[in-house]
């Protein structure tokens, strides 16, 4: 793998991903396995049997893929550490931290508290054990892994109707430009998708614009290979976004009743 571009010929490529048994982490690791016939998925999920459906699809498309799962909870530090030593026990090109969920029709602290752990407390526990694991490993065209994490469009905003889930989006914005800027032998990618049609986006008013997964995961499967640090898209979203936040408080108020028409996340 170069430090700059991920290569896409016949080398061999191992990639990890959470968040395996379906919408993005599914289509990524299908993604992958379509453009690199000699590739090793290590595919992570809290749901067994769709994250052998993952598996199932995955080698349709690529019977010469390795697939190796495993189930667990990115929310349990010590599940998170055991997954990565179990990987690592050979060469990780990229670890794909994806897992995360959303409030859907549950207003309860107890699901914000849910969204917390697992989309922010489970980004960090698998970075910094990946991490620390691609440290030992050798540089490989000039680089010794790849940490790629993904966020949300609402890292870039805090979102009304979604405080705990762009809260938890913004920690793993901040988190991967952290560590893309401390680390010189371990590439750290941030993507910061819009609204994708997902089962984690199911409760999203049907008047929001949403990609279909197929089409933004070829356009994070780019932004990833050619070593993009930090990639949100689509890009009118991101600007308005960040148009957003130079706004003044009174003014964010009063597009409160709009958010509110998009349903929850």
């Amino acid at each position: 793998m170069s430090k700059d571009v991920l290569k896409t010929n016949g080398d061999s490529i191992s990639v990890a991903i959470t968040g395996a048994s379906s919408g993005i982490g599914r289509a990524l690791a299908l993604e992958f396995a379509k453009n690199h016939k000699n590739i090793t998925l290590h595919l992570a999920g809290r749901n067994e049997a769709r994250v052998q459906e993952s598996k199932e699809q995955i080698l349709l498309h690529n019977p010469d893929a390795q697939v190796l799962l495993q189930c667990f909870d990115v929310s349990d530090e010590e599940a998170v550490k055991q997954w990565c030593e179990n990987i690592f026990q050979s060469r990780v090109d990229m670890v794909i931290m994806n897992a995360g969920v959303a409030m859907g029709e549950e207003q309860s602290a107890a699901k914000h508290s849910e969204i917390c752990k697992t989309n922010a407390l489970g980004v960090a526990f698998g970075s910094f054990y990946a991490l620390e694991s691609m440290n030992k490993q050798d540089s490989v065209y000039g680089s010794k892994g790849h940490i790629v994490l993904i966020s949300s469009i609402a890292a870039l905003l805090a979102l009304p109707n979604a405080p705990s889930y762009s809260a938890s989006k913004i920690f793993v914005r901040a988190l991967g430009e952290s560590l893309s800027v401390g680390q010189s032998d371990v590439r750290v990618t941030t993507i910061c998708p819009g609204f994708i049609r997902t089962p984690l986006t199911q409760f999203i008013h049907p008047l929001v614009p949403q990609m279909s997964a197929e089409s933004a995961v070829k356009k994070m499967y780019n932004a990833i290979i050619k070593g993009k640090r930090f990639y949100a898209f689509p890009w009118w979203l991101a600007f308005g976004a960040r148009f957003y936040n130079i706004l003044p408080f009174w003014l964010k108020r009063a597009f409160i009743r709009m958010f509110h028409t998009m349903g929850s996340l």
